[in-house]
C-alpha cells in the first residue's frame, strides 16, 4: 500500500513539473491542467480505496474460517472450502499376505491367540491369507464460530461382517470435538478410539497386540478434555458400547479419567499417562447382578537421537476388563465375579535411514489363572496368559508408498498346555 502512495505521487510529480516547463508561459493551460491534475488524484484515490475494501473483505472472509492450520494435516491432503467450512479427504490402500503357522481362531485376517488345542485338535494346520480389508476412507470437516472450532470426523474400514469377497464396510469412526481455542476446552461426541491406553504398538497387523497386553477399540463415548499449564491435559469420560441387546441390564457406562504431561521437563514429543476407570455393571440378559469394575493404565513414549529411535508402551491392572478393551470373554470367572488380570507392551522404532524403519516389541495379558475356566471349558478367546512378539521393517518407496515385511511369534498358555504360532506378512500400503 505504500508502495501504491509513492508511485502516485512520483508519477504525479514528474506530470506536474512536465507540465510548468511546457506551459510556463500560459496560466490559462497551467489551470486545465491543475484540474485535471485533481481529476486523475480523485480517480486513482478512489481505485486505491476499492481495493483496500476488496483486501479488507477477504481478510474478514479467512479470518471467519481460519480452522485450515487446525485441519490440514502433516501428510498435506486435501482441503476443499465452502461458506465458512473446510474439509479434507483421507484413506489407506492396504493389502497383507500372510503365511500362519497355526490357527488363530475368532479372528482370521488378524492374530489374537492360538487356537485351543482341546478344542481343535489340528491347530497346528499352516495357511496362507489374502487380505486388503484394511483399506480405510475417511474425512474431516471443520469450521470456526467465534471462539469456537467444530470439527466433524467420519471413518470407515471392510472389517465388518461379510461372506466370501463381498466386504461390508464398517464405521470406525464418527463423531463431533467442540473446542474453545481460548479456554483450551474441548468436547468430543460420538464414537473415537478409548479415552485411556491412547497408544498402540507399531505393529503391520491389523490385531495391535490384540488379546496380548494392548488395551484398545473404538467405542460410542462423551468425553471432556482440558489443557492447563502448556504441558497438562485432563480427561474425563463416559464411554459405552453400542446396545445390542434390549434383553441386556447393561446401564452403566465406564466412567474414565486422564491426566497426560507432554514435553516440558521430559523433552518435545516426550509424554507420560496415568488413566483410570470405574464400571458397576453385568452384560448378561434379564438378569441384575452387577458387578464392580475397574483399571489403572499406564503410559509413555520418548524420542531419542532427533527422533530417530521411539519407545513406547503401557502397562495396566484391572478387573472386569472386558469388551469396552477388546478383551472378550476374559472380564468374568465362573463363579460370576469379575476376573482379575493384568499385562502391557513395549516396542522400539529405529528409523536407520532415510528410507527404512525398524520395530520391535512384545506384549503379554495375564489373567487370574484362579478366574479362568478349564482348559476344556475354554473358547479360543480364553487363555491363562498370552503373549505376541514382533519385528517388522518398512520400505518407503515414496510419500503415499511404502512396503513391509512382519514376523509375528504367540504363544498362548492354558494352565500347562502352550500353544504356539507363528503369523509372517508382507505389506503394501499407500496413504492418501
Amino acid at each position: 500500500m505504500k508502495f501504491l502512495r509513492f508511485l502516485m505521487i512520483l508519477c504525479l510529480g514528474v506530470f506536474f513539473l512536465a507540465s510548468a516547463a511546457l506551459s510556463s508561459e500560459d496560466p490559462e493551460a497551467l489551470k486545465a491542467q491543475i484540474e485535471a491534475l485533481k481529476r486523475q488524484m480523485m480517480e486513482m484515490q478512489s481505485q486505491m480505496q476499492a481495493q483496500i475494501e476488496a483486501l479488507q473483505k477477504k481478510l474478514e472472509q479467512v479470518q471467519s474460517r481460519g480452522v485450515a492450520p487446525q485441519v490440514v494435516t502433516p501428510q498435506g491432503n486435501p482441503v476443499f472450502s465452502g461458506p465458512n467450512t473446510e474439509w479434507l479427504v483421507y484413506g489407506k490402500i492396504k493389502f497383507d499376505t500372510n503365511y500362519d503357522t497355526a490357527q488363530f481362531v475368532k479372528y482370521n485376517d488378524f492374530v489374537g491367540a492360538v487356537a485351543n488345542r482341546a478344542i481343535h485338535p489340528d491347530y497346528k494346520n499352516d495357511s496362507t491369507n489374502f487380505n486388503p480389508r484394511d483399506t480405510r476412507f475417511g474425512f474431516w470437516a471443520a469450521h470456526k464460530r467465534d471462539d469456537w472450532l467444530i470439527k466433524g470426523r467420519f471413518e470407515i474400514d471392510f472389517y465388518g461382517y461379510n461372506n466370501g469377497n463381498n466386504l461390508i464396510p464398517r464405521m470406525r469412526l464418527s463423531y463431533v470435538n467442540l473446542t474453545n481455542v481460548r479456554t483450551k476446552t474441548s468436547l468430543l461426541i460420538g464414537q473415537d478410539w478409548i479415552p485411556v491406553a491412547r497408544l498402540n504398538p507399531s505393529t503391520i497387523d491389523f490385531g495391535i497386540l490384540t488379546a496380548a497386553g494392548n488395551l484398545w477399540w473404538r467405542v460410542p463415548q462423551i468425553t471432556l478434555r482440558q489443557k492447563a499449564y502448556d504441558n497438562f491435559e485432563f480427561l474425563v469420560s463416559l464411554m459405552k458400547h453400542r446396545r445390542i441387546d434390549t434383553a441386556r441390564e447393561d446401564r452403566m457406562p465406564w466412567l474414565l479419567g486422564r491426566v497426560a504431561y507432554t514435553g516440558g521437563v521430559l523433552g518435545d514429543g516426550n509424554m507420560v499417562a496415568l488413566g483410570v476407570g470405574y464400571r458397576h455393571a453385568s452384560y448378561g440378559t434379564n438378569d441384575s447382578r452387577n458387578v464392580d469394575r475397574y483399571l489403572v493404565v499406564g503410559e509413555w513414549k520418548f524420542r531419542f537421537l532427533e527422533n530417530k529411535l521411539i519407545f513406547k508402551g503401557e502397562a495396566w491392572y484391572g478387573k472386569g476388563v472386558g469388551e469396552c478393551f477388546l478383551r472378550y470373554d476374559l472380564d468374568m470367572a465362573p463363579d460370576g465375579s469379575a476376573a482379575e488380570a493384568y499385562g502391557g507392551w513395549a516396542d522400539l522404532t529405529y528409523k536407520f535411514a532415510p528410507r527404512w524403519s525398524a520395530t520391535i516389541g512384545a506384549g503379554f495379558d495375564n489373567p487370574n489363572n484362579s478366574d479362568m475356566p478349564a482348559v476344556t471349558s475354554m473358547n479360543d478367546r480364553q487363555f491363562t496368559k498370552n503373549t505376541q512378539y514382533f519385528a517388522n521393517v518398512w520400505y518407503q518407496f515414496s510419500k503415499p508408498l511404502k512396503f513391509g515385511a512382519e514376523i509375528i511369534h504367540i504363544e498362548t498358555e492354558r494352565y500347562d498346555q502352550t500353544d504356539t504360532g507363528n503369523r509372517f506378512t508382507l505389506s503394501v500400503q499407500y496413504l492418501f
